[in-house]
């Protein structure tokens, strides 16, 4: 019963920090995910003059960018992005706060699509996984793409805020 305790032990040290790295090897996997669907709806919302947005279901766990195009009919509508990435959430991973331009939206539901004025939204995502690790993925209205903000990092990301150079004297400095 001694030995059969201690193996119990054993196997308990060695497979209990395996499964939790294993667990946040795949909440890194989605935060990246997340940050690369982020950073091509940046992208598009850029260099395009369609409107493009973000989308989340639930029902899915589908996490996509469209944009708003015609098809051969002429009709418009919201269709998926060509060669842009698609992430279908794990189950133990979930978006448990979204804010655009600080108003909160449903996490488990929502779009947010580029504005026709070309401002981009202020657009923050919190990923976490059902242990309760996780970040935020913020895309700043002028920044160039996501920056990550990880729980727990002693270095966290600056979020810098938009500066008018001109308001600030800067466009009588020599650059």
């Amino acid at each position: 019963m001694i030995i059969a305790a201690v193996l119990l032990v054993v196997l308990g040290t060695m497979l209990v920090p395996r499964m939790s790295g294993m667990a946040r090897g795949e909440l890194d996997v989605a935060i990246e995910s997340v940050t690369t669907i982020v950073a091509t709806f940046a992208f598009a919302e850029a260099t395009d003059e369609k409107l493009v947005a973000l989308s989340y279901s639930e029902e899915n766990r589908r996490f996509d960018v469209f944009v708003l195009d015609a098809d051969d009919a002429g009709e418009v509508d919201w269709r998926p992005l060509s060669l842009a990435p698609s992430l279908i959430l794990p189950d133990q991973i979930a978006f448990t706060r979204v804010t655009v331009d600080g108003a909160a939206y449903d996490p488990s539901d929502w779009f947010v699509s580029s504005n026709p004025s070309g401002l981009r939204p202020d657009i923050r995502i919190r990923v976490e996984s059902d242990t309760g690790d996780g970040a935020e993925v913020a895309l700043l209205p002028h920044g160039l793409g996501p920056v990550i903000i990880r729980d727990g990092d002693p270095n966290p990301p600056v979020l810098r805020e938009r500066a008018d150079l001109n308001e600030m004297g800067a466009d009588r400095e020599d650059w």
